[in-house]
Formats: C-alpha cells, sequence, structure tokens
C-alpha cells in the first residue's frame, strides 16, 4: 500500500528532477556557441522554449506537491501496454526516419500513439498525424530552413540524389 507521504516524496522528486532537466538544458542552450544562421530563427529559440517549458511544469509541480495536493490518491498504475506501444512507436519512428523520412515516419508514430491512448479511429488518425507532419516539415524545410529526413528509399525512387542528413 502506498501512503500519502510516499508519494508526496515521489512527487517532490518529480518536480526536482523535472526542474534539474530544465535547468540543464537552459544550460546547454546558453552555452552554445553564437552561429550565423540564414533562417530567421536562431538555433537557440526552440530549446530555449523547451528549457522555459520545463523549468515552468518543475516548478508547478515542486509547488502542488510542497502544498499537498496530491495527484492521485491511490497511488500511480501505469498502463504497460500502452507504455510499451508508446516506446515501441517512438524506436521504429528513430529507425525508420532516414529511409522513409519524416512524414511517414511521424505519421506512424502519430497513430500508433493514438491506438495506445484508446483510440480506434485508425482512418482519422492517419489524416490527423499526415497533417500534423507535412505541417511540421513545412515549417522547419520551408520557414526556418531545418531540413528534415525526406527518406532515402523516396530519393532513391525520385532519382534525386544522395539522402539528406
Amino acid at each position: 500500500m502506498t501512503t500519502e507521504r510516499s508519494l508526496r516524496r515521489g512527487e517532490i522528486v518529480l518536480g526536482l528532477g523535472v526542474l534539474a532537466l530544465g535547468l540543464f538544458v537552459a544550460i546547454q542552450t546558453w552555452s552554445m556557441p553564437e552561429t550565423v544562421a540564414t533562417a530567421a530563427v536562431g538555433p537557440k529559440l526552440f530549446p530555449g522554449l523547451v528549457a522555459t517549458g520545463l523549468i515552468v511544469v518543475g516548478l508547478s509541480l515542486l509547488r502542488e506537491a510542497l502544498a499537498g495536493h496530491i495527484a492521485h490518491d491511490g497511488g500511480l498504475e501505469l498502463d504497460w501496454p500502452a507504455a510499451a506501444l508508446v516506446a515501441g512507436a517512438l524506436v521504429l519512428q528513430i529507425l525508420l526516419l532516414e529511409a522513409v523520412g519524416w512524414i511517414p515516419a511521424g505519421t506512424l508514430l502519430f497513430m500508433l500513439v493514438a491506438r495506445a491512448f484508446g483510440s480506434r479511429r485508425h482512418v482519422l488518425n492517419a489524416v490527423f498525424g499526415l497533417a500534423l507532419t507535412v505541417l511540421t516539415f513545412a515549417v522547419f524545410d520551408y520557414g526556418l530552413d531545418l531540413n528534415l529526413p525526406t527518406g532515402s528509399l523516396f530519393e532513391r525512387l525520385l532519382g534525386s540524389g544522395e539522402a539528406t542528413e
């Protein structure tokens, strides 16, 4: 049986961990060398936003834990099959990214994570996943001039030369 005190201690540790991660990302971002970027936004923007988000979430978790607000009274229950599906989907995306590119790999990731969250609307998940990955591809590739992988298989099929890194 998990006691309220051990739950509170666990949430304090979680808050400290998220806060420490946010501070680490912030320090690493600030220590990046200055570069002359051709894009409208520099390379420190997104890591800085992630660091800020982590710090805010870490502080919020700490505040809630220290105030005695426990997220779940009966302890934490992890849905292991769903967690395994999400972890497997992330590994699969990493393995497929260079071969098939950002859009198919990201769409598959979205579909599998939606399935892990209990969605049974596979076609709708595929449509939303495709829309989100096309949007992120366009923002990064055309808006920020940061190339996401298009996939070596597609590049060979289209005869466009070597795969982008």
